[in-house]
């Protein structure tokens, strides 16, 4: 869902009244008319204050509302009759700013998203049903070169890019490929974490699995953890971690077994992905602390899964070369120039399936491209940064022998801009990250 947009220039009025819905929606405070203008559409609904008509006036509110645009209510002085006619003829519905307005104003905000919803709802609804009707109409019109187990023909170099992504979609939509399934020891582990359970409860879970268990000994012994004696059995090494860093290298330590292929051209890719992955949730996991930025969901996991849609597609790839549905002499050019293009949308579908948070979907989706999100979050602001800073560093998904690393204005990104970062800082955290994966990496695979 979008966020309900405060607009106001007073301040305070306008924390007060984000305080009517932040705990049931997201908002976001809006002072500036620029601002205003450049992001209306990324608004659910818009709740405008007095102060900021008072200051800008009628011309600008019909200029900015003369193209499709969401709910307005805007909240007014009691009496102002003319203003309140004036505002109704260009669309914008009022409440009269009367003692305990605030409850009225819940009911007509919650009734009003709620509408919203039902018709974005209903959009989605009939774009399914459209995208369903090409799906059938070209399912019948390949019907006869979809015969199980009879390969394609031999395309053309210029139809490999499109014949790619075509079998993708066909056997992804389809069921036709086995798609990975979230490790259960990590789901185990959230499940008991969500019930409160306690370090020795944790550590009975985990003994269950040997090789985790050395692992997180091993991490915990590290010059980031290293105390002064050495942990030699699981219930030290889980003490001096703690239960939030613990779940982050089981989760890290689980997740590595995805990153495995029967197909030997692509080893390379994924060992270099995997590497991105991990040095990306240190990034993340950095930039969340050394900001405070006080997210609802784990920093080092989202960058560790904002990548996953690579990883899938590299697999469904595999599969379809196995069962000659597309050739083996795909060009590495073309083959990473679909997987770049297309991994948000699978990154996604793939952590709904898993049932994530929609933080996660959300980064899996925009990190590569903020000006489709509806919404920058500090999250997804988080993680589009994190993403550029490691490639930049040579953590990047490439066949070849040596990586060059990418030549990025990290300064001039719009994320470190938002995030409000400097040279110096970034200078830091890549220094930070550089000490992680040089320690850690080879304990955790």
């Amino acid at each position: 869902m979008k966020p309900v947009f405060i607009v106001s220039t007073d301040s305070d009025e306008a924390k007060k009244i984000s305080e009517i819905f932040s705990k049931e929606q997201k908002v976001a405070i809006i002072e500036s008319s620029n601002r205003l203008r450049a992001i209306l559409n990324a608004s659910a609904m818009v709740i405008l204050d007095h102060s900021f008509y008072a200051k800008y006036g009628l011309e600008y509110f019909k200029g900015l509302l003369k193209n499709p645009h969401p709910p307005v209510l805007m909240i007014a002085p009691p009496g102002d009759t003319q203003v309140m006619v004036d505002i109704m003829e260009i669309g914008i519905r009022f409440i009269p700013k009367v003692p305990d307005y605030q409850k009225l104003l819940g009911l007509i905000v919650n009734n009003t998203l709620s509408q919203v919803q039902e018709k974005e709802q209903l959009k989605q609804n009939v774009l399914s049903l459209q995208l369903r009707v090409e799906e059938l109409e070209k399912a019948g019109s390949e019907q006869k070169d979809r015969q199980d187990g009879e390969s394609y023909p031999e395309t053309k170099p210029h139809e490999v890019k499109e014949k790619i992504l075509d079998e993708i979609i066909f056997v992804f939509k389809r069921g036709k490929i086995e798609l990975p399934t979230l490790p259960q020891l990590g789901v185990k582990f959230q499940e008991m974490m969500n019930k409160g359970a306690n370090i020795r409860e944790i550590g009975k879970l985990l003994k269950q699995d040997m090789a985790i268990s050395s692992k997180l000994i091993s991490v915990s012994n590290s010059v980031y953890y290293r105390g002064v004696a050495e942990n030699k059995n699981l219930r030290q090494a889980v003490n001096r971690l703690g239960l939030t860093d613990t779940k982050r290298y089981v989760d890290t330590i689980c997740n590595r077994s995805l990153y495995a292929t029967e197909n030997k051209k692509f080893l390379r890719l994924l060992e270099r992905l995997w590497e991105h992955s991990l040095a990306c949730a240190y990034a993340s996991q950095i930039l969340d602390e050394s900001l405070a930025l006080g997210l609802e969901v784990d920093a080092f996991t989202l960058g560790l899964l904002h990548d996953i849609g690579k990883l899938l597609l590299l697999q469904i790839i595999g599969e379809l070369q196995k069962s000659n549905k597309i050739g083996d002499n795909i060009e590495s050019s073309e083959l990473l120039h679909t997987i770049n293009t297309h991994h948000g949308k699978f990154g996604a579908a793939l952590l709904k399936k898993w049932k994530f948070s929609e933080n996660f979907v959300r980064a899996a989706s925009y990190h590569n491209n903020l000006k489709a999100a509806d919404y920058l979050s500090k999250d997804l602001l988080m993680v589009h940064f994190g993403n550029l800073m490691v490639k930049s560093m040579g953590f990047c998904m490439s066949d070849q022998e040596e990586i060059q690393p990418e030549e990025i204005d990290l300064e001039d990104t719009e994320s470190a801009r938002s995030l409000g970062l400097n040279a110096v800082m970034i200078d830091e955290f890549k220094q930070k990250v550089s000490g992680y994966m040089n320690e850690l990496t080879g304990l955790l695979t």
